[in-house]
């Protein structure tokens, strides 16, 4: 029962929208339409199905390079492929009722995605090596689609803001591409029988993770007050990956994405709480 949410690719929606939440109360955001945050997990949901139907296609039927979610989606496209498209119909339907001007703010997003599965389909698919140039741009992707929408109800906001003056974007975005990544080099390591190269997957994850732990201890101690609490978060989710890549040997690969996406979930009481205590 714990894998199903994993299984039918719920946590990467439900992560999006925590994040989101905390985008607007970091930025302080006073308002923001409501219909983004039904958009923002369905759009994220549709956009992992397809990746998932991607990866099975690229497999070209070889069932053994594939994970349980990629299993799962393959024994169930029918059914799944259904509510796709049905999902799909909200998602317009929601869009219909946004603000124009948010079109041009979602317009690097999609160039993003349509990047990310150019990769994707050029990649090798579900091949047990990690593709570090497609996570991250799949960590980037993820991060500026969950901020687009709460960042376009800020005052006088313009798209390129959003690259260029939201250091808290791009830190989600490289702990997002962490995690990505995570799942890919306990996959590899999994794979290998070699000692050495176990060791190398799992220094190859710790470095960035501790890179992003320090500068964003350096934004926790000289930014912002409001933005205090996400550096925090970033740490602690960060520190946590660590955490899941030091005892990996321990538990199985369904369990390692399992706790990899709960990673950026825990963090999400404790930002809560500090919120409160700044008000």
């Amino acid at each position: 029962l714990w894998l199903i949410p994993n299984l039918i690719s719920l946590d990467a929606p439900l992560v999006a929208l925590i994040w989101a939440w905390m985008f607007a109360q970091t930025w302080r955001v006073q308002w923001v339409n409501y219909n983004i945050y039904f958009l923002l997990p369905a759009v994220v949901w549709i956009i992992y199905i397809l990746d998932r139907a991607l990866d099975n296609q690229t497999s070209k039927g070889e069932r053994s390079k594939v994970s349980s979610r990629h299993l799962f989606h393959h024994q169930h496209w029918k059914w799944l492929r259904l509510f796709t498209a049905l999902l799909f119909g909200f998602c317009i339907a929601i869009v219909l009722q946004l603000p124009i001007a948010i079109f041009a703010h979602a317009i690097p997003v999609l160039g993003l995605v349509f990047i990310y599965y150019f990769l994707a389909l050029f990649s090798g698919g579900t091949t047990k090596e990690p593709h570090i140039g497609k996570n991250l741009i799949a960590g980037l992707t993820f991060s500026y689609g969950v901020a687009l929408g709460i960042f376009f109800f800020r005052p006088s906001s313009f798209w390129f803001d959003l690259l260029l003056k939201t250091p808290e974007m791009w830190f989600f975005a490289g702990l997002c591409a962490c995690n990505i990544t995570a799942i890919d080099i306990w996959e590899a390591s999994r794979a290998s029988a070699e000692k050495e190269i176990k060791g190398y997957y799992g220094f190859t994850l710790t470095v960035p993770l501790l890179i992003l732990t320090f500068i964003s201890l350096h934004y926790a101690i000289n930014g912002d007050e409001y933005a205090r609490p996400f550096y925090f978060a970033i740490m602690i989710a960060a520190g946590l990956l660590q955490i899941v890549n030091r005892f990996r040997s321990r538990f199985s690969l369904d369990a390692l994405r399992v706790m990899a996406d709960a990673a950026l979930i825990v963090p999400a009481p404790i930002f809560w709480v500090y919120m409160q205590y700044l008000r």
